[in-house]
């Protein structure tokens, strides 16, 4: 296989890590704020919260971003393919996180609620001592792997003409018609991308561990 093809899918792989990385960040700030709706005394927050997760959720990706590419268009809003496929990802992953971060709220156990208020202890200090170590303790090792997912899903913008890993393999192998060790080497750049999340996601719990707030996957 030639340098320049491999210089191409690495360029396209690039792209993908960027949409990964600002799908995880953005989908990150959402889930933080789509959860102060999961947990409302309101109702009517908490039947949004529930909507927006199960119709996002419920629906393929691949219809989400053609349904952001192509309809809101017909609202005034153009948005070129990078940005409306970074915002796919920021509303599909937002969705996966804030799920995470609601089941790891509820996976404290009731009793240290009961005993943080008979303590007497402020909002403050029972988020900072008792939520944050714990929601982390209990959510990281699948916060990870929606981060792998993340990088896998970024495949599908290509159909909004995203230039990132698929897309640039597609454009090869149209060109060259060399298409197995092509989409083997799209391949390789996944499995590569994918592998070194999780490696620094296990790096990370070892870290927690030793810090009394994680044990490590079997």
């Amino acid at each position: 296989m030639a340098a320049s093809t491999l210089w191409l899918l690495a360029q396209g792989a690039a792209v993908s890590l960027y949409l990964a990385f600002v799908g995880v960040i953005g989908g990150t700030v959402l889930a933080l704020l789509l959860n102060l709706l999961a947990f409302s005394r309101f109702r009517l927050l908490r039947w949004c919260y529930f909507t927006y997760i199960y119709f996002v959720r419920g629906t393929p990706l691949l219809v989400q971003a053609l349904l952001i590419f192509y309809a809101l268009p017909s609202f005034g809003l153009r948005l070129g393919p990078l940005t409306a496929g970074a915002l796919v990802l920021t509303l599909y992953i937002g969705a996966m996180f804030a799920e995470v971060f609601r089941g790891g709220v509820l996976a404290i156990p009731r009793t240290l609620w009961d005993s943080s208020r008979s303590l007497g202890l402020a909002p403050v200090p029972v988020l900072r001592k008792i939520v944050i170590p714990l929601v982390m303790r209990y959510t990281l090792p699948p916060y990870i792997n929606v981060c792998v997912i993340t990088v896998k899903a970024s495949s599908v913008l290509s159909v909004i003409s995203v230039w990132e890993l698929t897309l640039a393999a597609r454009e090869i192998v149209e060109r060259t018609l060399e298409v197995f060790p092509v989409m083997i080497a799209a391949s390789c750049f996944y499995f590569v991308m994918c592998f070194s999340i999780d490696r620094i996601g296990r790096r990370m719990e070892r870290q927690l561990a030793l810090k009394g707030f994680s044990g490590e996957r079997a």
